[in-house]
């Protein structure tokens, strides 16, 4: 039986600490015993590392980091590391400390309790790491999909996706997209916009409350039905079109002001005639901003590498592996909960050059980064983010 490698580093450090068996991960580089394995979320049910996971001694449950309003790092040390995470706790008031300051302490909750260590209380069951996300290249039979395979993968995931949702869209939306979008939009007060793949509307409500006339476009059926539910609780008078990007003819030309589409020409099988019905739609000297997976740091292309797959320690995220860079292809991908989606990656000139066949100048590049207030308050969710981009912004104006 393989020894556990946490073991094993805490050893190195302290010999007196035993090194124990590993009964998890084993066909890995990085098999684990129970105590450094993963526990499940009373409140999310997910799977997570010992070192992202908390322990209310008021409730008896654990919670993850990734379900705390808000953690921080502690600078303290503990065998080789020198900060552990303490997650906020809304039911005490308080942050408690991750499980690793919890052992190192001898205050794990199975330190007190004997049964509850014998039993795995509270331990993942499965024998090897289950990734929450993944991205990967679709077979041969899906690298030229239908549009209605990709309709109905979108419509299947279209509550799922919502569900997600704030006033002001997802947790990559208020951290990173929001922040730099808005400011850069500017004042829309009586201007036309399109919402370019709108899904359920969120920007399109946000735009109107501030004065704009808006319409939505998206190719899933079940998001614009979603979209009209929203507009029909509390009417702004948004309107919106199922249609693919690339084929909006109902829409008149040179009828909008601004065109804004977020996270979504990546999602787009033929972005060339997206970008050239999008030109058309626009006024001369008409703006249109896009968001889109940073094409540099695609996860299809590489992605973390980081030793062990789930630690939630900054440090054993080592670097983002890029390859593949100029293979364009159709990629499955897949959040949670959700259905696989496919999603179509091209190197950045791909855009560049349409936006220069169809007349658009380009104004500005820009990649944003997580707020400050979101790095204090949820370091571990934004580290990533903040040292390789995820996504980039495109100002573009159509010229005359």
């Amino acid at each position: 039986m393989a020894a556990c490698r946490y073991c094993r580093i805490i050893h190195e450090a302290d010999p007196e600490y035993r090194v124990k068996k590993a009964h998890w991960d084993l066909k890995s580089d990085f098999p684990r015993c129970s105590w450094h394995w993963q526990f499940l979320c009373d409140d999310c049910k997910r799977a997570v590392s010992f070192n992202g996971m908390a322990w209310c001694p008021k409730t008896k449950r654990y919670y993850c980091i990734r379900c705390a309003p808000t953690h921080k790092k502690v600078k303290r040390s503990l065998w080789v590391w020198d900060y552990y995470y303490a997650l906020w706790c809304n039911p005490c008031k308080q942050y408690h400390p991750a499980l690793d300051w919890l052992e190192y302490n001898k205050k794990h909750p199975w330190h007190s309790d004997v049964r509850a260590r014998r039993a795995l209380k509270g331990l993942n069951r499965n024998k090897y790491l289950k990734p929450w996300v993944f991205i990967k290249w679709a077979p041969k039979n899906l690298q030229y999909p239908t549009q209605q395979e990709i309709q109905k993968r979108w419509d299947e995931g279209a509550e799922i996706w919502d569900a997600g949702y704030t006033k002001y869209g997802d947790a990559y939306r208020r951290n990173i997209f929001n922040p730099t979008l808005f400011p850069l939009i500017g004042n829309v007060k009586g201007k036309k916009i399109l919402d370019a793949g709108c899904g359920a509307g969120y920007l399109c409500r946000l735009l109107a409350a501030k004065g704009a006339q808006v319409i939505g476009v998206d190719l899933s059926r079940k998001f614009i039905e979603l979209a009209r539910q929203y507009e029909k609780k509390k009417p702004l008078g948004i309107k919106y079109l199922c249609a693919d990007l690339a084929r909006i003819s109902k829409l008149s030309t040179g009828f909008f002001d601004m065109v804004i589409s977020v996270y979504v020409l990546c999602d787009v099988r033929n972005h060339d005639n997206a970008i050239k019905e999008i030109a058309r739609v626009l006024k001369p000297n008409g703006r249109f901003i896009f968001l889109i997976e940073h094409p540099c740091f695609s996860w299809g292309a590489g992605g973390w590498s980081h030793v062990p797959l789930d630690s939630h320690r900054t440090e054993d995220w080592l670097f983002f592996k890029v390859d593949n860079y100029f293979k364009r292809r159709t990629e499955e991908c897949q959040w949670g909960q959700l259905p696989v989606l496919l999603t179509f990656y091209r190197p950045l000139s791909d855009y560049f050059h349409s936006l220069k066949k169809h007349g658009f100048f380009v104004l500005d590049l820009i990649e944003p980064r997580p707020t400050q207030r979101s790095l204090r308050r949820r370091p571990r969710e934004w580290n990533a983010e903040n040292r390789v981009p995820p996504v980039l912004i495109i100002d573009a104006v159509r010229q005359k």
